[in-house]
């Protein structure tokens, strides 16, 4: 990861560059800020960058200095598999396993996940990345053991032995945990030995660790980067789309790419949604099978949210046609005849049976039922219901 790569932090890039090349590299710094504004990036750019044989520096443009990217420290860093980087990071058991888990255990696929992610991670992201949706992870204490045993080890191949801990707040607590272990190693380090902590908030992490580290705020990226960025990823977006997914998304990469997708995905859930109530007002089985077809293809979890989408949209319809009552934001599919025409078709006698019959298809889906089956019935039951106002 090199600081050229990441969105914005200009300001404070050059500051840490600086700071290695002034050999005043403190042995526990603890980079703070939301995993939106590029904390883990930054601490492992920052780690890349003390370890590049072929520092380059710049005399014009707006970082004054970088990692080289080609020197074997750089490339084995763009792997996430240098010998001497060592990346702890929230793990829970998947599914019933009773094992002990590590973050060596889950290490390949969280180096898939940053790749997929562009190192901006969250912890939902990753815990649903691994299965573990339900379950809070944690930094335990046979990833302190492992910590603890490779702090003996002299480096390999760089000048130092470094340590990254994203999401520090999850160590464990306890006397023998994870937090007090590495408290120790903090009050007596090993020599050439930088230990890089990171964490969205300071207050749920132990204030003896807290006194010992050099805490790096890592603030809000600039607009103008971060809607750069999002024309990188989301090519296919619009201007005003991606305005709006910047300025919702208080300078978190993370939270404008999931506003932006959004808005994209509630476009593509309206499209469905008419297009589905008009065939199924008139029971067209040729174009039914088609539409089926069409909608599973598409995940699982975007199955299960269009559900959620056609569950909101038949309440605002109800709403409406009922007590003349309009949602927040207004009720608009995308089709001006049709939102005005079809809230009539869901009143008091067939709304109940409409939600009822979502959330058991909801229910389905999120126990892998088949998706042609769940869908093709529920067709059958809305089709009905429609005729029932």
């Amino acid at each position: 990861m090199q600081f050229k790569d990441i969105i914005g932090q200009r300001f404070l890039i050059n500051q840490l560059t600086e700071i290695i090349d002034s050999g005043r590299v403190s042995h526990a710094q603890l980079f703070l800020g939301k995993n939106g504004y590029g904390s883990l990036a930054l601490a492992i750019a920052y780690a890349q960058y003390l370890s590049c044989s072929n520092r380059q520096h710049y005399a014009e443009g707006d970082l004054r200095a970088d990692s080289c990217g080609e020197c074997p420290n750089c490339r084995k860093f763009a792997e996430l598999a240098h010998p001497d980087l060592h990346l702890y990071f929230p793990t829970a058991n998947v599914g019933n396993s009773a094992d002990k888990v590590t973050s060596n255990t889950f290490y390949p696929d969280f180096v898939k996940y940053l790749a997929e992610c562009r190192h901006y991670p969250t912890p939902e992201g990753w815990m649903s990345y691994i299965g573990a949706e339900a379950k809070k992870g944690s930094i335990n204490v046979n990833d302190a053991a492992e910590f603890i045993r490779l702090l003996s080890l002299k480096p390999y191949e760089a000048g130092y032995k470094m340590f990254v801990i994203w999401m520090a707040e999850f160590m464990k607590e306890d006397a023998n945990g994870a937090a007090q272990r590495l408290l120790k190693a903090i009050e007596e380090p090993p020599e050439n030995t930088l230990i890089l902590l990171v964490a969205e908030s300071g207050e749920r992490i132990p204030a003896t660790i807290l006194s010992r580290v050099q805490a790096i705020r890592v603030g809000r990226i600039d607009p103008l980067s971060l809607g750069n960025a999002l024309r990188q990823c989301c090519g296919q977006a619009s201007d005003s789309d991606i305005e709006r997914a910047v300025d919702a998304s208080e300078g978190s990469y993370t939270a404008a790419v999931e506003s932006l997708f959004s808005n994209e995905t509630q476009r593509q859930c309206q499209g469905l949604f008419v297009e589905w109530m008009r065939m199924l007002a008139r029971l067209n089985m040729k174009q039914l099978a088609a539409w089926v077809e069409t909608v599973c293809e598409l995940g699982r979890e975007q199955q299960r949210q269009f559900l959620l989408y056609a569950q909101d949209a038949l309440r605002a319809c109800y709403l409406r046609s009922a007590a003349g009552y309009t949602v927040p934001g207004g009720l608009d599919f995308g089709d001006e005849r049709f939102t005005a025409a079809f809230p009539a078709m869901v009143t008091t006698r067939n709304i109940e049976a409409f939600d009822k019959a979502f959330s058991d298809a909801i229910y389905a889906i999120d126990r892998n039922a088949y998706g042609k089956i769940t869908f093709m019935q529920l067709s059958f039951t809305v089709s009905s219901l429609l005729r029932k106002r």
